[in-house]
């Protein structure tokens, strides 16, 4: 991302977006929810734990943020991200499939990892299993 374009306009977007999203979010940054994205793409990616299947929702509400705040920031942000988080979420896509009874083209709040390890024994959310 090019810093040296953004301007105080730009950075007080972010500033905003965040004061407004903090009730319901705790006051975050942007670079701090595109890193959480990164990382639960990751860790989708990778295989995802079945012992955290139940945290899954919450920890995609570094995606809800995202999706919330983006249309907040000024274009030069959205501009200077876009690329970035087009890129994981498709890396996203790829790593998961729909809920059950949703589309193929689902969105990333109605899809669950594609693989998921650990204990097969544990119980799973039902919108999981087919």
């Amino acid at each position: 991302m090019d810093m040296e374009a953004l301007g105080a306009e730009d950075y007080e977007s972010v500033h905003r977006a965040s004061r407004g999203l903090a009730a319901r979010y705790g006051m975050v940054t942007l670079n701090t929810m595109m890193e959480a994205w990164e990382a639960l793409v990751e860790d989708t990616e990778e295989g995802f734990d079945a012992e955290l299947a139940w945290e899954y929702a919450d920890r995609l509400r570094c995606r809800r943020w995202l999706a919330e705040a983006w249309p907040l920031f000024t274009d030069r942000i959205r501009t200077a991200r876009q690329a970035e988080l087009d890129a994981l979420d498709a890396r996203f896509h790829l790593a998961t499939v729909p809920l059950y009874g949703q589309a193929d083209d689902a969105r990333w709040h109605s899809r669950r990892p594609r693989l998921i390890v650990g204990e097969a024994s544990l119980e799973l959310p039902r919108s999981w299993v087919l």
